[in-house]
């Protein structure tokens, strides 16, 4: 049975340069959504325009670390670790933001 060769590589691979714009985005997006459930909890559920404003910054803001996100597995010999971060964080956002919607329209 031949032996096999297991071959490690030491080149260090740079991250992929939208996922360098993609990570901010996604901070953004979930310090919006911190910020704006925040206020709503402050005022009992009766949030004003800035409840929504905010929510609607960080929709905005995950969606576009999602396209940024989802762009930098393109380029080709990078390394993905921040991709895959700000990817899995601006998707869970956006279930999270399409679930209060639902809920505040039907309820």
């Amino acid at each position: 049975m031949p032996k096999r060769q297991h071959r490690i590589s030491y080149i260090r691979k740079p991250f992929a340069r939208k996922s360098l714009v993609s990570l901010p985005f996604a901070c953004l997006a979930l310090a919006g959504c911190v910020v704006s459930l925040a206020i709503s909890v402050y005022h009992q559920g009766n949030g004003d325009v800035n409840v929504a404003a905010w929510g609607f910054s960080s929709i905005v803001f995950a969606v576009i670390s999602l396209l940024y996100s989802a762009a930098s597995f393109v380029e080709q010999e990078k390394n993905y670790i921040l991709s895959k971060i700000s990817l899995i964080i601006s998707a869970v956002l956006l279930v999270f933001w399409v679930c209060m919607l639902i809920v505040g329209l039907i309820g």
